[in-house]
């Protein structure tokens, strides 16, 4: 009996001393870790904008009684400490990395699609978001004595459905686009839901965005559904094979293969002239010095402008006006080679009358990427 005690307190004894020294060796790592990590912050090269995740990063915060007070400086410090944490971006990349090696199927919801595709999941979306805009779009419609034509455009999720990993999950856009067009049925409807999605190399592997195949589709149904003509023959120039777009940022998969960008010209050449918010003049729907930036989709129609005024010497009288967001500048290099003059309208910028662009010569368009539609709320500000 008292060998049996002996033993048990010797056991015991150990396992405690074996404990202490296990937590013993995690402290010490623990402190080495946070050592390292501090010494690396003091001598790291500190930067305020991260390439890779195209956004300005978080500046210290100021050191101030009230800043203190008021509890801002905490949240202020965690995010400069987040945005400044050594060798960042290498961790973003080793996380996203790690979880596709391990089998997950999506980083930061970002879908690991087949063939190098990153396909952005899209889940949410607010049934009083889309009523307002049907309602915005009805009474404006009314209000002017016009139809508008309607392009929803199918996010990547379902234009290239057969492309996601086994397991993915993402709200039925099929049956919503079908659903709005239903309640706006007294507009013009440009449908390409089953064009899209049965036509491969529509998105951009790297990006939200269609690319020009995909924005190729839109045109030729809006030749069909709204001009009534056959739509002009363009060919495509290369101008860049560096493009990592959004869905990069997001998944931290900063190793994808890159996109290509090219650029669209009709076969029967037209000149254009477009003014920026009234004040920059350019001689071209496509910039070229932002081929030098991250965001290589500024390209087209250099990005977002509150009002972009094309005109071109297409020998036709009629114009347009198009209510947008981003998923439309890809398209306006084939719509120009329709129109006389396109006015492109960006609600989240615009302050003026929208009516006061219209004549009796307008073609009203509204371009959506199904995602804003239901989501935006900046349809409001068409009055």
């Amino acid at each position: 009996m008292e060998r049996t005690i002996h033993s048990c307190t010797l056991d015991s004894r150990g396992f405690f001393m074996k404990k202490k020294f296990t937590s013993y060796i995690t402290t010490i790592l623990f402190l080495t870790l946070l050592f390292s990590l501090t010494v690396a912050n003091c001598f790291h090269e500190k930067v305020d904008f991260s390439i890779n995740e195209n956004r300005s990063l978080s500046s210290f915060p100021s050191l101030t009684f009230s800043n203190i007070v008021q509890g801002n400086f905490d949240q202020q410090f965690e995010n400069w400490l987040s945005d400044h944490f050594p060798f960042r971006d290498a961790w973003i990349m080793t996380k996203a990395a790690v979880k596709k090696a391990c089998g997950a199927i999506e980083n930061n919801n970002v879908y690991f699609g087949e063939d190098n595709h990153l396909i952005k999941q899209e889940l949410d979306y607010d049934k009083t978001t889309i009523q307002n805009n049907i309602s915005y779009i009805q009474q404006f419609t009314e209000d002017n004595n016009i139809k508008a034509n309607i392009l929803l455009i199918p996010d990547a999720c379902y234009g290239e459905e057969q492309l996601l990993p086994k397991g993915a999950v993402n709200m039925d856009e099929k049956e919503m686009i079908q659903s709005i067009q239903q309640d706006l049925q007294d507009q013009t409807i440009i449908d390409i839901t089953d064009t899209i999605h049965d036509t491969k190399d529509t998105y951009f592997k790297t990006d939200h965005h269609w690319n020009e195949n995909g924005a190729l589709l839109g045109y030729e149904a809006i030749c069909k559904d709204v001009l009534n003509k056959k739509p002009n023959t363009f060919h495509f120039q290369k101008v860049s094979d560096s493009f990592q777009g959004t869905m990069v940022t997001k998944s931290g998969v900063f190793w994808n293969e890159a996109d290509k960008i090219n650029k669209m010209e009709c076969d029967i050449p037209f000149q254009v002239k477009v003014t920026y918010d009234n004040t920059v003049m350019k001689d071209s729907l496509f910039e070229e010095d932002n081929l030098q930036k991250k965001d290589q989709y500024t390209y087209y129609l250099d990005g977002n402008h509150a009002l972009a005024d094309i005109k071109t010497n297409v020998k036709t009288k009629k114009k347009a006006v198009i209510v947008k967001d981003s998923y439309a500048h890809i398209l306006l290099p084939y719509l120009a080679s329709e129109y006389r003059e396109i006015q492109v309208v960006d609600l989240r910028y615009y302050s003026q009358s929208t009516s006061s662009l219209l004549d009796k010569n307008t073609d009203f368009y509204v371009i959506y990427s199904l995602e804003s539609f239901v989501n935006d709320n900046h349809l409001a500000l068409l009055y």
